[in-house]
């Protein structure tokens, strides 16, 4: 780790707890005023488009960030994905809305999609820009475009709050009118602040090029978009509104839990790009600091889920008027279980990716994708929203194995021994307070001086490895 990547992740840091803290005031807001059924209709709307939009991209986007952080001209690549997602998205929304005059009845049970359409289509026009921004490593701009649209979104919320009433139909103009502000400040950093103009210059044949390396992804982008929702569709299909609202409330959360993941998973992907273009997964084995990050993961990736399950219901319950605390303590805790295979995963995948490993990549998530599809197929119709989040657990499992059976960083003893040490300390330390204490506060209070304390009697958590972040601090500040 080095004072480069250090400042990269101070700064990823902060755009990403913008972004973040901004779309949680968005999703409280929203699931507090809004009915379940409009509530759940409208996520289940969202999971449609984030289904259609990963698909869609061909999962070009790592290309374009791959790219662009390592060639010094990256007009020409933003201007392929940006005509790229132009006539996709078009397209789809074109196709429904034919789909609407063919099948008029399921589009008037399903009232919302055509009209989140139009919010989605303009985020997704907008994300060729961002995507410059990571791969440039620009994360203060990035904080800019990502935390636009939702801080356009909380300022019309809070106005509409005070002097109107928050409806379905006022936050989907909302959604729309931010979307289209979140797009203008995309083009208009990238193309004026960044410097980083459309290029005129592109030809079929480099959008044929473009494809040609997409092509191993094609497949692997179909399986991701439906691992992120599928579950969330099918709920939507089999149960009501209201479950489908309750559930996704929960993995709406769990989503949001794992930020620091979203903080370093871009530096991790940009710089394993620069790595492996002249190095070895061996010579990888050797940089002691990997072994502290994954370990410093590991206890961000164990902690955050331990408190937010200790004060889940009665902080939930307040928050939303208790309708999505209580009946989603149990959702939720197994979604979390999720979280540090997902951290290690994460890695590996890195690495993997940056070497072009994509076949290898497209079989584990193929392997991934048919434990959710049976699963939710099984399990949805019998146990509802605790069946999807059982499966979901599973898969994400059995994806954690597979990347690790295929990499040579699981010899780094931190990416099994980390993850199950620091998981079986957030267990043991969570059952310590809920069983002898009733009230969140007093949990709290016992329960995370106990889990500090374990993680230095297990040596997770070392004095050295504080000394050397104050150090790195330090050498950032001079």
């Amino acid at each position: 780790m080095s004072r480069k990547l250090f400042k990269d992740v101070s700064a990823s840091t902060f755009q990403v707890i913008i972004t973040q803290v901004l779309g949680m005031i968005v999703f409280l807001l929203t699931s507090f005023y809004l009915p379940k059924e409009s509530y759940g209709e409208l996520n289940w709307s969202f999971a449609i488009f984030t289904f259609t939009n990963t698909l869609l991209s061909l999962r070009l986007e790592q290309i374009v960030v791959k790219r662009s952080a390592t060639e010094k001209d990256s007009s020409k690549i933003m201007t392929l994905f940006l005509l790229h997602v132009l006539s996709a998205g078009t397209g789809f929304y074109l196709l429904l809305f034919l789909l609407k005059l063919i099948f008029p009845s399921f589009f008037t049970t399903h009232s919302l999609l055509l009209i989140v359409g139009i919010s989605q289509l303009l985020s997704f026009i907008s994300s060729p820009f961002k995507l410059i921004a990571n791969g440039k490593e620009r994360f203060d701009y990035l904080a800019i475009m990502s935390s636009t649209g939702n801080l356009v979104r909380v300022i019309l919320l809070v106005f509409i709050l005070l002097f109107f009433h928050i409806d379905i139909q006022g936050v989907l103009i909302i959604f729309i009118i931010s979307s289209f502000i979140e797009l203008a400040v995309c083009f208009f950093i990238v193309t004026y602040v960044m410097k980083i103009p459309l290029s005129p210059d592109i030809h079929f044949d480099d959008y044929r090029t473009l494809l040609k390396q997409s092509l191993p992804q094609i497949g692997a982008a179909i399986l991701m978009a439906g691992i992120g929702r599928m579950d969330w569709i099918f709920l939507g299909l089999f149960s009501t509104s209201s479950t489908t609202a309750e559930y996704s409330f929960a993995y709406r959360v769990y989503e949001l839990s794992p930020f620091p993941l979203l903080i370093i998973a871009p530096v991790i992907l940009t710089r394993f790009s620069k790595y492996f273009a002249a190095n070895t997964e061996r010579s990888l084995l050797k940089k002691t600091e990997l072994s502290l990050l994954i370990r410093a993961e590991m206890i961000a990736a164990t902690l955050i889920p331990l408190v937010l399950n200790i004060i889940w219901t009665p902080a939930i319950d307040s928050l939303t008027g208790n309708k999505y605390g209580k009946v989603n303590q149990y959702t939720f805790l197994i979604l979390s279980l999720c979280i540090p295979f997902q951290y290690i995963t994460n890695i590996i995948w890195s690495a993997h990716f940056a070497q072009d490993r994509l076949k290898l990549i497209f079989k584990i998530t193929t392997f991934t994708f048919c434990i959710i599809l049976a699963g939710d197929l099984l399990f949805i119709p019998l146990w509802g929203a605790k069946g999807a989040a059982l499966v979901f657990l599973t898969a994400i499992i059995a994806e954690y194995i597979n990347y690790m059976r295929s990499s040579e960083l699981s010899k780094i003893k931190e990416t099994w021994q980390s993850l199950f040490t620091c998981l079986a300390i957030a267990v043991a330390s969570g059952f310590c307070g809920v069983y002898f204490f009733d009230t969140a506060w007093l949990r709290l209070l016992v329960v995370l001086p106990l889990f500090f304390l374990l993680l230095l009697a297990t040596r997770q958590l070392r004095i050295h490895d504080i000394t050397f972040v104050l150090q790195l601090v330090r050498k950032k500040k001079d």
